[in-house]
């Protein structure tokens, strides 16, 4: 399993939110408040360290204006799978982005509409798609570079077009929350979720490399989070 990180949002500062080290091993984040978080990075060889950074920074920040309580649109606690930011993998060599739609139709027009752009790019991402709840609305969404390997500022600029076409679409649908259900235990279903679907994509990324194939890389369908599992 992949874990991916940071695990709550993130609010950058507004001076120096990211920065990327000399050696390029370790991207350090500043937040409002004064903290510092630092973690592995991996981006490619002539990934420029400024430009990924401050591509990073809008991707990575939660928006000031985002509330989990604005969520509750049906009977839910605002929890949603889906993430109005994206992530840094663990491994520094990825972004993910989690997706949660009212229906499975909707997230199948979001996905040929992101596979579109990714084809005019020539640069694909990998989406695993998974049920949660009886219905195959939900999608992780990853970007990476295959060759040269890492994280590069082209990944980057495909998150951008991947947000502008989600910015169409209701892509954080609330999870529906059973009067009895405890929520921690369903911040927790959430939480290995998201950790399963990362896994298929970080399989997906495997295959892709051993294959030196960029298409097997484009997607992978899961059934239930509790049957999702990289093959």
């Amino acid at each position: 399993m992949y874990p991916s990180f940071p695990r709550r949002h993130l609010s950058l500062s507004s001076s120096g939110p990211i920065t990327i080290s000399e050696d390029r091993q370790t991207v350090t984040f500043r937040l409002n408040n004064g903290e510092t978080i630092t973690q592995k990075i991996s981006p490619t060889p002539k990934a420029n360290r400024d430009k990924l950074a401050n591509a990073l920074a809008s991707l990575l920040s939660t928006p000031e204006t985002f509330k989990p309580s604005n969520l509750s649109l049906k009977p839910s606690s605002g929890l949603s799978f889906g993430t109005t930011q994206w992530h840094l993998d663990a491994l520094g060599d990825a972004i993910h982005r989690h997706t949660a739609h009212p229906s499975a139709k909707e997230r199948e027009e979001a996905e040929k509409l992101i596979m579109a752009e990714a084809e005019e790019m020539n640069h694909h991402p990998h989406i695993a798609r998974g049920e949660f709840g009886g219905e195959d609305k939900y999608m992780t969404i990853t970007c990476t570079t295959h060759s040269p390997r890492g994280l590069s500022v082209r990944d980057t600029r495909l998150a951008h077009k991947i947000n502008a076409i989600l910015d169409a679409f209701e892509a954080m649908e609330p999870m529906s929350i059973d009067a009895a259900q405890d929520l921690g235990e369903a911040e927790k279903q959430l939480a290995v979720h998201r950790e399963r679907m990362i896994a298929l994509n970080r399989q997906k990324i495997s295959e892709a490399l051993e294959s030196c194939s960029c298409d097997t890389a484009k997607s992978k369908s899961t059934t239930s989070p509790e049957g999702a599992s990289a093959p």
